[in-house]
């Protein structure tokens, strides 16, 4: 029989060796800093090595804390696959999905039914909603983000990127049939997607009209939503003519609803992926998720090209 010491002791050494402070790792397992000390020191006499190094501002892993901290981590990830892959065969397959709401309306839903079709034995659930999720807290089992795809101890699938470019719909012209000119749309109704700047400073109407080679336009002007979906809307139903995501107005601008005038892009350096917790990748519904979901990335990206 295998002499191991308590599994409670290991974590708040993973914890505090990961984080190197017992105050976070206090706070991440939810005890007290007196209580990872006192399961840390029990660890060392277990072992009869140091782990740590204390100085009066900073802990330090010791040379034998750094091999520890390395074997246990592997330890844990290991153990988290195998609950994740017992739990995925015990039950009915339920696999929750989070993402977007402009994203699941206008990319994700309308292609479910393909998805429903090739796995009949997974159930999905769409979480709609704008902040990063706790895969942990929140029963999330995969993700799909708009960034650039740097998620600590997440596995990070890119899907495909995203451009911007002025799009409208035909009756916002009125008489006009067309436009020859990007200084025209400097006379119309801009309209502003806000959301971008949940991911930091992106580029806007004034970097357009730059790129376009036209001085001197108003861009201070016009409607600004924090929804993708919501500026896309308006742009179609002709409130103004909307600098817009090419991937998430594909649906519009196949089917006529916008109209694209020029062929001056923005492509942003950022892009979708599929994000999931490094230790459940290989979850078979989770692994069946995103195979459907590449495969028709890829079938997208063909019809798009420049994403």
């Amino acid at each position: 029989m295998r002499s191991m010491p308590p599994l409670n002791a290991l974590r708040a050494f993973e914890a505090a060796g990961r984080l190197l402070s017992f105050s976070q790792a206090a706070a991440e397992l939810h005890v007290t800093p007196a209580a990872i000390s006192h399961q840390i020191k029990g660890l060392e006499e277990y072992l009869g090595v140091p782990l740590f190094r204390r100085t009066t501002r900073r802990l330090f892993l010791t040379e034998q804390g750094v091999l520890a901290l390395a074997h246990f981590r592997d330890g844990f990830d290991r153990l988290a696959k195998g609950v994740e892959l017992l739990r995925s065969r015990g039950e009915r397959g339920v696999l929750t999905v989070s993402t977007t709401p402009s994203f699941a309306a206008k990319w994700l839903v309308p292609r479910l039914g393909g998805f429903a079709q090739q796995y009949p034995e997974i159930d999905l659930r769409i979480a709609a909603g704008t902040a990063l999720v706790d895969f942990d807290r929140d029963h999330v089992d995969a993700a799909i983000r708009f960034g650039r795809g740097l998620y600590p101890r997440l596995a990070a699938f890119r899907l495909f990127g995203e451009a911007l470019t002025p799009m409208l719909n035909r009756k916002l012209l009125g008489r006009r049939r067309t436009l020859k000119d990007p200084a025209e749309l400097a006379a119309l109704p801009l309209l502003h997607d806000d959301s971008l700047r949940m991911i930091g400073r992106m580029p806007g109407w004034a970097e357009w009209f730059r790129l376009a080679g036209v001085d001197g336009a108003d861009t201070s002007r016009g409607t600004h939503f924090d929804d993708g979906h919501l500026v896309l809307q308006a742009a179609a139903e002709g409130r103004g003519v909307a600098l817009g995501r090419v991937v998430l107005a594909a649906g519009e601008l196949a089917s006529g609803g916008l109209l694209a005038p020029f062929a001056q892009r923005i492509a942003l350096d950022i892009g979708y992926h599929l994000v999931v917790p490094e230790t459940r990748a290989e979850q078979p519904m989770i692994a069946a998720f995103r195979r459907w979901i590449e495969e028709e990335a890829a079938a997208f990206r063909a019809t798009l090209p420049g994403v």
